[in-house]
């Protein structure tokens, strides 16, 4: 079998959370990896390197790795790893329409779809997938739930029209060497729009908050609404033509409402969803919002009347 590692390049764009757990773990395993970064972060990895402290233990690491300000158009990588803030990603477009490299990964909570990245980059050198970890950024500190502490499922990596190519087993392999834990989907679109459904609700809600997920967990009204919407949204992307994906995802649908309260708040009280869940939203206030204005365009042309949904949107 070929040894992926050999000769694959791989840029990663974006080094908060997620795109250094991903570099590093990849640069800690042999692959070839470049980070793209920009002003202080771009500084400061080039001088100390990256530096990740898991929440539980306390433990840091720091990674020497290659870094770059810019992707000029002859750059040329095996795969672009996007890993930014679904609102930072319509900008990095046009650079990206003007470089060449043949695999184009957007790593981002996406709602809305692939519409605008096609339009920009054409269909054939689009994929698409999740991301690996949780956590926050302190200024030069990455404080993250590393890819074998994530509970759950491996992260789904597709192509867009859900077919298996070679070049998607190839990203899946590599991942999974360098113990990303990574899975094929046949409908990573679906899942993606399913998953930042339940985000764009979860935002506003921690944001009334100000970002004290444990406080949420003690309002029995605020937990029962977060519930009722994330239960409508998944009407509306049905609604919309979507698959629910993954399959544990249509509970929502059926479970009664006292046991998804329930189990909602056991989550919104532990550390995991502090750090899963908050640090998230308190990073990236400009995200959430972009993607409950995404959800609520949704909701528009669903033609659903969804209560909870509009009253969390109306936090905004």
């Amino acid at each position: 079998m070929e040894n992926d590692h050999d000769n694959v390049r791989i840029l990663v764009i974006g080094a908060g959370v997620n795109g250094s757990i991903c570099a590093t773990q990849l640069h800690d395993h042999g692959v070839d990896v470049t980070v793209l970064a920009r002003g202080e972060r771009l500084e400061h990895i080039a001088r100390e390197g990256i530096v990740i402290e898991n929440p539980f233990s306390h433990k840091r690491t720091v990674t020497r790795i290659k870094t770059i300000g810019e992707l000029l158009p002859d750059d040329m990588y095996d795969y672009i790893l996007v890993v930014v803030r679904r609102n930072q990603a319509p900008d990095l477009l046009p650079v990206l329409a003007a470089n060449h490299s043949p695999n184009v990964v957007f790593m981002t909570n996406n709602l809305a779809g692939p519409g605008e990245i096609i339009r920009a980059l054409g269909k054939q050198r689009v994929m698409m997938g999740f991301v690996f970890a949780g956590g926050k950024r302190d200024r030069d500190i990455i404080r993250a739930i590393g890819p074998t502490r994530l509970p759950g499922s491996a992260s789904p990596f597709g192509e867009l029209e859900g077919t298996v190519t070679p070049r998607l087993k190839r990203l899946v392999r590599v991942f999974n060497r360098a113990g990303l834990k990574a899975q094929i989907s046949t409908n990573i679109v679906d899942w993606l729009a399913t998953h930042a459904s339940g985000v764009a609700v979860l935002g506003p809600m921690v944001m009334k908050y100000q970002n004290d997920i444990k406080a949420l967990a003690r309002s029995a009204d605020d937990v029962r609404l977060t519930v009722a919407a994330m239960r409508e949204s998944i009407a509306v992307l049905k609604a919309l033509g979507h698959k629910i994906v993954p399959a544990s995802q249509r509970l929502l649908a059926v479970v009664p409402l006292c046991v998804l309260e329930f189990i909602s708040r056991l989550l919104f009280k532990s550390r995991l969803g502090e750090v899963g869940a908050a640090w998230h939203v308190s990073q990236a206030p400009d995200e959430m919002r972009a993607l409950a204005e995404d959800l609520r365009e949704m909701v528009i042309a669903s033609g659903l009347p969804v209560p909870a949904i509009r009253k969390v949107l109306d936090m905004q």
